[in-house]
């Protein structure tokens, strides 16, 4: 005898039968979306992002241009672009947006690239955290943006602290701008001359993890999205206030009392992910960053996204892969991460194109 298995995340298909149905459900789930980043509160991106390349580097096989260019009206953001040495393909190279995590560098170490000599020593190792590197010397074109409140835009009160971005924008959120920003790293990947604007990806770790989730429910453009090593989400979570703190980066400053008094939060992580859907996603995360109970939790939300993709008959486009190591980016993430992507934004789904390498 079959047993329904029961999970936090029944809500997501609650009296969903058809494709159609979640059609209508999934415009709701993203205007609760969109209100949870306070969306409304973003400026109009900027017409004319006046790019500027402000240096060049040359490793062995890639060229990589660190450009700066608008994202409001009297701001500007940086990030690194890397391009193939190889001959452009018919169509132009498949572009991935590659986010940094929560370290001050973290853009360049999505290269490979060390700071400045006299950075904190923690600062100076990559840790596997490669990713953009892996993906240009497999024929990508990348772009890795630098966080808005780190590196060349540190603030005063120091790295990745969003004091000042709140007393700037007071009725935003931190992850509204990010993924605004995001967003507009997205077109500039997508209007260069080498890149296929039809084949983008997103990808990143810890928060870019995160950022990953956001900018690929946020934007249609992305056909693709790896995130790995999330926070987890709001429900089943023992330190869910973290997303809602009182100090350094806070996510999400309006939901401190609705999470202090237990409320459910109006948009949680599976029906983000659920956004995404029917568009190619692979998660990666381990039972052993943090909370275990937590994560457990997260397997049973994937096996519940596991039932939408299959409603909307694209069963092949969804995946999760559960490890051991903690939060970091094991060879086993990295090689999935790459497989990934060649699935599906070189081999268009094929199963076999990207697996015989």
């Amino acid at each position: 005898m079959q047993h329904a298995i029961v999970t936090s995340w029944d809500d997501l298909l609650d009296g969903i039968h058809s494709p159609d149905q979640w059609r209508e459900k999934r415009k709701e789930v993203k205007a609760r979306f969109l209100a949870l980043l306070r969306d409304e509160a973003a400026p109009e991106p900027p017409q004319n992002v006046r790019l500027q390349v402000e240096k060049q580097l040359h490793p062995e096989g890639f060229r990589i241009k660190y450009i700066s260019y608008d994202v409001e009206e009297d701001e500007r953001a940086h990030a690194y672009l890397a391009i193939p040495d190889e001959p452009v393909p018919a169509g132009g190279f498949p572009g991935v947006v590659c986010l940094q995590g929560t370290t001050d560098w973290g853009a360049m170490r999505t290269l490979g690239l060390l700071p400045a000599p006299d950075a904190p020593q923690s600062q100076k190792s990559v840790n596997g955290l490669t990713d953009a590197r892996n993906l240009v010397r497999r024929g990508y074109v990348t772009i890795s943006p630098e966080h808005f409140c780190q590196a060349t835009r540190c603030p005063a009160e120091g790295t990745a602290d969003t004091a000042a971005f709140y007393r700037r924008h007071p009725d935003w959120s931190a992850v509204g701008k990010a993924t605004y920003e995001n967003s507009i790293a997205l077109s500039i990947l997508a209007s260069l001359p080498e890149v296929n604007a039809d084949k983008i990806g997103v990808t990143g770790h810890s928060l870019g993890g995160q950022g990953s989730i956001w900018l690929a429910a946020y934007d249609e453009r992305v056909k693709c999205a790896v995130p790995s090593c999330t926070a987890g989400a709001f429900r089943e979570n023992p330190r869910v206030l973290e997303w809602s703190r009182d100090r350094w980066y806070i996510y999400f400053p309006q939901l401190r009392e609705k999470m202090l008094a237990g409320e459910t939060i109006q948009c949680d992580f599976h029906e983000m992910l659920a956004l995404i859907a029917p568009r190619p996603c692979l998660e990666l995360f381990a039972l052993n960053d943090g909370d275990f109970l937590m994560n457990e939790h997260r397997v049973t939300m994937h096996l519940k996204l596991g039932e939408l993709y299959h409603l909307l008959d694209c069963d092949r486009a969804h995946a999760f892969l559960v490890f051991g190591d903690g939060h970091a980016m094991p060879d086993l993430s990295r090689a999935a991460t790459l497989n990934w992507m060649d699935r599906w934004l070189k081999y268009d789904g094929d199963p076999l194109g990207a697996w015989h390498i």
